[in-house]
């Protein structure tokens, strides 16, 4: 949830505009407002440049530099001669854009970066991250954004900074109204129809929305409440709000009211099918949903049950479900239209109090007004748009962050296998490009830790549909806040499923929670994240091998030779296997000549508990290692070998590169 404004005068009735990508509504205390969902312009604060002096702060709204204190936002940290960082301060957070254009970060932009309050790395070492070019953004103490590239790297680090104060997005644009209730916009977004709870209706243009200029359509209305207009035909659909209350359809050219259905019982919502056949309406006193077919005029119930209803809007375009504000219990329910009556569900829970209005602005992608703040909502991911991580599915890894595949499933890996290495994060491109999705940001976090947006890079083959050939693309990479674009299926992508390349090394071992975001093809949210646990363990497993003793006599480490008195002296070899984490197995075995085993066999292999490290010995008598053909001999070669096995997958196969191993050869002479 986000919240979009506050400390209203009781906010009802609302649209959105999406070529403004606005929301318009009406205060119950005499206002038309609007408040825009993302910033466009700025005032400029300070800028200029400056060289941050290691060890001193900075403050975004003065440039001006100093020791930590109550009004700096950064802290240029020389913890020792070459481990620097740069860290937020006093309630700032940071965001790290990397090398990107300056100038593309703008007052649009810089407010829907993932701040945090992890310091970044600037280490005089590969790790660095504020490289000359590199630009990051600062939310600072005082509400502004800061954004600064990197010039010169050094004990003094050199910046270009500019700190912005965002324009407020919230503004009334209309005043003088006696208690406004709903508002409807045209398709041009700039002329309204409002209802007044006196009984009119009005024209309203909002970019001269003052009531005084306002043109009265209709009046004598009984408490007027929700409206719906057919700008085809250049009618509105109005209820009122009474215990004999109507539906009334206003020509808006002519003013003629015509009344549809009379009897309603404090009826407050309205919304009519595009195909004009019906009208659904909502009644507080009945805690029902209504539909009056509009050519029989007759009236069947939809839904009941509902605590408090009030103004009517479409989940979505297809028509096949309502929204409805329960205004008492602080919740958005979800009518299903197209199923059996009372097919409803709660569809957000916890809105601020009496909440009245719900608008549509794209799949997932809500605002809601209720009395004193409009807030947006980002919920309803499509199931399956997220996939898992290579071949196991997301359903198929536990709450401990381990894959668990079912049995039967082609793709098997043993059970409570950790992940490791380079992630293959599998999304439904297809689906989410058929879903409007345009673009999608995935991040890591720990419990209670920062978030973390990946940026990670790959290169995949298209195939050209005129040769049939694949050729390399350049390298597949999110823009400066981590956005990834949705595929085009069209396009014949070869890994047409491949969301990122997640290179887990880069993070510290343990669970984490990987949230994957949906954008529209503007960049805007889009879709409710959709998060998951995996357990990440990039340790290397550990494997020692003695080389074999008799008494506390080892074999020559250049030669390999093991002198032996008696038959029945013990050759003892001592070795260890660990996994950190306990992910792994091992395996240890003696071998005589081209391969013949020992009796007893002394070859041993099993897991690794977590925690623990194996350690393990062989003790055999001479005579047992020779055999009865060596035993006449006197004399015989052996090999011996540990191997390690880590247990951490990526998805697709086992990670081999975490594997240890030790192998020796040695003789056994007199």
């Amino acid at each position: 949830m986000k919240k979009l404004a506050g400390n209203l005068g009781g906010a009802i009735g609302s649209r959105y505009l999406k070529g403004h990508n606005r929301l318009v509504f009406t205060e119950y205390s005499g206002f038309i407002s609007k408040v825009d969902l993302t910033a466009s312009s700025a005032v400029i604060v300070s800028q200029g440049s400056k060289v941050i002096t290691g060890t001193y702060t900075f403050d975004c709204e003065t440039g001006a530099l100093g020791t930590p204190g109550a009004t700096t936002d950064i802290w240029w940290d020389q913890q020792t001669a070459s481990h620097r960082q740069m860290v937020p301060q006093n309630g700032a957070k940071i965001v790290n854009l990397g090398v990107v254009d300056f100038a593309s970060v703008t007052p649009a932009t810089i407010g829907l970066f993932a701040y945090s309050s992890t310091p970044i790395p600037g280490n005089n070492d590969a790790t660095n991250r504020l490289v000359v070019g590199d630009v990051f953004c600062v939310a600072t103490n005082a509400g502004n954004f800061c954004k600064i590239k990197v010039t010169d790297y050094g004990y003094d680090l050199h910046i270009d900074w500019v700190t912005y104060k965002l324009n407020p997005t919230y503004a009334r644009i209309g005043s003088g109204y006696t208690n406004p209730e709903d508002i409807a916009v045209l398709a041009n977004e700039n002329t309204a129809y409002v209802t007044e709870r006196a009984g009119n209706l009005l024209r309203v243009d909002l970019s001269n929305a003052d009531r005084i200029h306002a043109i009265s359509i209709a009046s004598g209305l009984t408490a007027p409440q929700q409206l719906w207009v057919d700008e085809v035909h250049n009618e509105a659909y109005i209820v009122e709000y009474s215990n004999s209350g109507r539906l009334v359809k206003v020509n808006l050219a002519t003013h003629v009211v015509t009344p549809i259905y009379s009897g309603l019982n404090g009826a407050i919502g309205v919304i009519v099918t595009s195909d004009l056949a019906s009208a659904y309406i909502s009644e507080e006193s009945t805690g029902s949903i209504l539909k009056i077919d509009l050519t029989s005029r007759v009236k069947s119930t939809v839904a009941t049950g509902i605590s408090h209803p009030f103004f009517l809007s479409w989940a979505d375009d297809n028509e096949t479900a309502l929204l409805v504000p329960d205004r008492l219990a602080n919740k958005i329910v979800m009518v299903d239209i197209s199923k059996n009556i009372n097919n409803v569900n709660d569809f957000i829970t916890g809105t601020a109090a009496k909440p009245s209005s719900v608008a549509f602005v794209n799949p997932g992608n809500y605002c809601v007004c209720s009395d004193t703040e409009v807030d947006q909502f980002y919920v309803g991911i499509p199931n399956g748009l997220v996939m898992g991580i290579g071949n196991v599915p997301f359903s198929m890894i536990s709450l401990a962050g381990l894959a668990v595949t079912a049995p039967g499933y082609s793709w098997q890996f043993p059970q409570n296998s950790p992940f490791g290495g380079t992630l293959p994060v599998m999304i439904d491109q297809h689906f989410a490009f058929d879903s409007g999705v345009g673009y999608y940001q995935i991040s890591v976090s720990t419990s209670g830790g920062p978030v973390q947006v990946r940026y990670d890079e790959w290169t995949d083959v298209r195939m050209d549909p005129a040769t049939g050939l694949y050729s390399i693309l350049a390298p597949m990479k999110p823009d400066a806040n981590g956005l990834y674009q949705v595929q085009n299926p069209s396009l014949h992508y070869y890994h047409s499923q491949l969301g990122c390349l997640l290179d887990s090394t880069n993070l510290t071992n343990g669970l984490y929670t990987i949230t994957i975001n949906f954008f529209d093809a503007a960049k805007a949210p889009m879709l409710a994240s959709v998060s998951h646990t995996i357990f990440i363990d990039n340790n290397s497993c550990i494997a020692t091998l003695e080389m074999p003793n008799i008494a506390g006599h080892y074999a020559d480490p250049d030669c390999g030779y093991l002198k032996y008195v008696n038959l029945t002296d013990v050759v003892t070899i001592n070795y260890t296997a660990s996994e950190p984490l306990g992910y792994g197995s091992y395996s240890f075995w003696v071998i005589r000549g081209a391969g013949n085993s020992l009796s007893p066999n002394p070859n041993v292999s099993g897991p690794i508990a977590p925690g623990t490290i194996i350690n393990g010995h062989s003790s055999t008598q001479v005579g047992n290692m020779f055999g009865p053909l060596c035993n006449v001999k006197g004399i015989a070669a052996f090999g011996v070998g540990l191997y390690v096995y880590s247990g951490v997958i990526n998805g697709v196969g086992r990670q081999s590169q975490y594997d240890a191993s030790r192998y020796y050869a040695f003789c056994l002479a007199k």
